[in-house]
């Protein structure tokens, strides 16, 4: 009876202790007054402290967003890792088209994002530094082949890092230059051809009503059907 009653009293323990580490993200960053209203719109679609977790974001942790747009992911993963973890900005191709530097850079004086910290090139991101990257809906902006791109990324990483792939769904192979979208099989190849293991997939943001035919900037573009991709370094 006394081992019957240590054996329960294990169970216990451990079913609270996994019920902390499934402790979700603090959604309160999202009501952040810093934030613009036209992003916090956003939020319920793109449904991104899910999509965060999916990844294994978690506070305190080295995250990267790579080609950060206009601040949507930083700024909420710089709130999210705080004051013991970093944000590395990768600007990237888009840096030669849109010239975002400046958003970044005024955005985190503006709202004192003390944690980021921005990096031009992939090859310049701190070897075996970043826990998880993030790439939300631009991966498919960078020139092909995207050999040189994944290596860099893939020595920025820590062993097991972890990049996560956020891409709108299409029914053509290849690249659909016209909608704006990239197929997945695509983006699973190569990563697995250098050097990671996908070590998962989502379908969180799926929409079936999605006939495919929306472009990627067009009004809807948060409600397309959208596959999310969990790459390990391996």
């Amino acid at each position: 009876m006394k081992s019957f009653f240590s054996n329960i009293s294990l169970i216990l323990v451990i079913l609270l202790i996994s019920c902390s580490q499934q402790k979700g993200l603090d959604r309160s960053v999202l009501e952040d007054s810093t934030r613009p209203d036209k992003e916090k719109a956003q939020d319920v679609a793109r449904k991104v402290l899910e999509v965060y977790e999916f990844f294994g974001i978690q506070p305190g942790m080295t995250v990267a967003d790579l080609w950060p747009g206009g601040g949507y992911n930083m700024h909420i993963l710089s709130r999210l890792m705080g004051e013991n973890g970093k944000v590395f900005c990768m600007m990237g191709v888009q840096e030669d088209r849109y010239q975002l530097t400046e958003v970044i850079d005024a955005r985190v004086a503006k709202a004192n994002l003390t944690n980021v910290e921005v990096f031009y090139l992939p090859s310049d991101l701190p070897k075996n530094s970043i826990d998880v990257m993030v790439a939300v809906r631009n991966y498919h902006d960078h020139d092909t082949p995207r050999d040189q791109l994944l290596a860099d990324l893939r020595v920025a990483l820590k062993p097991n890092g972890i990049v996560g792939i956020v891409e709108v769904a299409t029914n053509r192979p290849g690249w659909d230059e016209e909608t704006h979208r990239l197929n997945e099989k695509v983006v699973i190849e190569e990563f697995t051809s250098n050097g990671f293991i996908l070590e998962a997939s989502s379908d969180m943001l799926r929409n079936p009503d999605d006939d495919y035919s929306i472009r990627g900037f067009d009004e809807g573009r948060y409600n397309m059907d959208r596959y999310l991709l969990k790459f390990k370094k391996n």
